[in-house]
């Protein structure tokens, strides 16, 4: 394989993270698992990848979803009051989140987004977002280097336990939000009375 080869597979491996970042991540790490590169070139070429992506994510969302946030539409469904309340929750624990959904599958572009339609300081996010991709990758890195091609299965697996937490979780949110307005109803009815 010639210098130009292995220049355009990094670069696909850039681009590739923003369309399918597991398969981008899993196949640097094969890629240096199997020497093919030495293991720094496509790790970089990754983590560039996922720290650009979001950051785009991010700033799409902080400077054209705050008009879709003050639109009718919207407040239909989201008042004013909830967003600052989420804006206060996302101050406080947003960084903490945001690196950890990179290890949870489903959450990460939930994440981005909400983090730039809260306006959460661009310097945090940055250093939150650098600190979560380097992790993730170090992290399968590391399992490719310790278990080799069969590390993909960790992968298999992550699937299965985001599929699980969607249905858990969504039957559990639906309920939730089901006595919460049952509760709300309740509250409201002697009020209309009067």
């Amino acid at each position: 394989m010639n210098e130009t080869e292995k220049e355009l597979i990094l670069l696909g491996l850039f681009f590739a993270v923003a369309v399918n970042e597991d398969s981008a991540v899993v196949s640097g790490a094969v890629l240096s698992y199997k020497h093919v590169f030495p293991a720094w070139q496509p790790f970089v070429a990754c983590f560039l990848g996922m720290w650009t992506s979001d950051f785009a994510l991010y700033a799409v969302s902080r400077f054209g979803g705050r008009r879709l946030l003050g639109s009718r539409w919207v407040g239909r469904f989201v008042s004013p009051k909830r967003v600052q309340r989420a804006s206060i929750l996302f101050e406080k624990y947003g960084g903490f989140a945001t690196v950890f959904s990179r290890f949870v599958l489903g959450t990460r572009t939930a994440i981005l987004v909400a983090s730039g339609l809260l306006k959460y300081p661009a310097r945090k996010f940055l250093a939150v977002t650098f600190a979560g991709a380097f992790g993730w990758l170090l992290l399968v890195y590391s399992l490719f280097d310790l278990f080799g091609v069969a590390a993909t299965a960790v992968f298999g697996f992550r699937w299965i336990t985001a599929l699980a937490m969607m249905l858990f979780g969504g039957t559990a949110a639906a309920f939730l939000a089901a006595r919460f307005r049952k509760r709300v109803s309740i509250s409201e009815a002697p009020e209309r009375r009067t």
